[in-house]
């Protein structure tokens, strides 16, 4: 009788230890990967993107640049001035929006602030970041297409 009862412990015992260890995965939001979207058509020349790689529910880098119509190895944020006269020059803000869009929270994404002097591609980063998202709670890492405006 004791020889049951030992065994009957430890089965009881095994069996906690596989309902224990068979304890449901951590749920997320979103899938990992990396993602990407742009805008559909060049505007002043360039075509906005944006790439977000997502891993336990947080983004871990953000690329936004624009890429040139005319000169598809040209990114706006590697433009020299001459090529780009704008101030402050976009080798300056598109940083500063990288640097915004990782700091935010997505799960309780609400939008960044605008750069001043890029107000047109700030808007466009956010909806291009939403679409990313959007992608991401599926897993649907095809490049997503921002619609005009």
């Amino acid at each position: 009788m004791k020889m049951m009862k030992k065994i009957a412990l430890f089965f009881t015992a095994a069996l906690m230890t596989v309902l224990v260890s068979c304890d449901k995965e951590e749920e997320y939001t979103y899938q990992d990967g990396t993602y990407r979207a742009e805008t559909a058509e060049f505007s002043h020349g360039w075509k906005t993107f944006m790439e977000v790689t997502i891993a336990d529910d947080a983004q871990t880098s953000v690329n936004l640049d624009a890429v040139n119509e005319e000169d598809s190895n040209l990114l706006k944020s590697e433009t020299t001035v001459e090529q780009y006269p704008m101030d402050p020059h976009p080798s300056v803000w598109i940083p500063q929006l990288e640097a915004q869009f990782m700091a935010v929270d997505i799960l309780n994404y609400e939008g960044v602030d605008g750069i001043t002097g890029a107000t047109g591609t700030s808007g466009e980063a956010h909806a291009l970041f939403e679409l990313i998202l959007d992608a991401a709670k599926t897993g649907d890492t095809s490049t997503q297409i921002l619609s005009g405006k």
